[in-house]
């Protein structure tokens, strides 16, 4: 059997670009919409890159909320010992906060493996999408129109960073407050904001 043909020099396919980069120059068609987004998407939007945050626990964030919680119930429980040293049971009124704290707790560590589970990023040349999934939300997609007059954010690096392009209210433990919205926590932060940044010129 005769080997097979040696591919002269200089004939070689050249391999096909991986990363954001190659989202953004794959060629499209402008009357399409990208499979998937059916409904979300307009006709000839493209994807420039997708994410998801790393796989990395937000300790602070978690041990402060459960610390709280369990603080509460622990306070719940002395509360009702003492109640029931009267020998009456209005203690049983304790179960209702021993609950709250506990259910703080609980809350707090399974909300934090959603948000590393369940969430994903997606950026187009005309929006940005947060699809993400909460206890008492359930699943849910946000989505940030790209403006001429958006504001952007970078913080981070390569390995870990945030690209910031907006704010939304939250309710915390401290009450309603403003919580910065974007891409977080991900991988090459600073090549994602140059993609969004481009997108958002190229409407000026």
């Amino acid at each position: 059997m005769r080997p097979p043909r040696a591919t002269p020099r200089g004939t070689e396919a050249a391999p096909r670009p991986t990363g954001p980069r190659a989202l953004s120059e794959t060629p499209h068609d402008p009357t399409s919409v990208p499979e998937g987004w059916e409904g979300i998407m307009v006709p000839g939007e493209r994807i420039l890159w997708r994410g998801r945050p790393i796989a990395r626990v937000r300790w602070l964030r978690v041990g402060i909320m459960a610390a709280f919680g369990l603080a509460f119930a622990g306070f719940a429980v002395f509360w009702m010992v003492m109640a029931a040293r009267s020998g009456d049971w209005f203690w049983a009124f304790g179960l209702i906060h021993f609950s709250v704290g506990l259910g703080l707790a609980v809350v707090s560590i399974l909300e934090e493996r959603m948000r590393l589970q369940d969430t994903f990023y997606t950026l187009s040349d005309r929006a940005a999408y947060v699809a993400s999934r909460t206890l008492l939300k359930g699943r849910r997609l946000d989505t940030y129109p790209i403006t001429a007059a958006l504001e952007l954010g970078l913080r981070g690096g390569d390995k870990a960073g945030d690209v910031v392009f907006g704010t939304r209210s939250r309710w915390t433990i401290s009450g309603l407050r403003a919580v910065e919205v974007g891409f977080l926590d991900i991988t090459g932060a600073p090549e994602v904001f140059a993609i969004l940044r481009n997108a958002r010129e190229a409407l000026r």
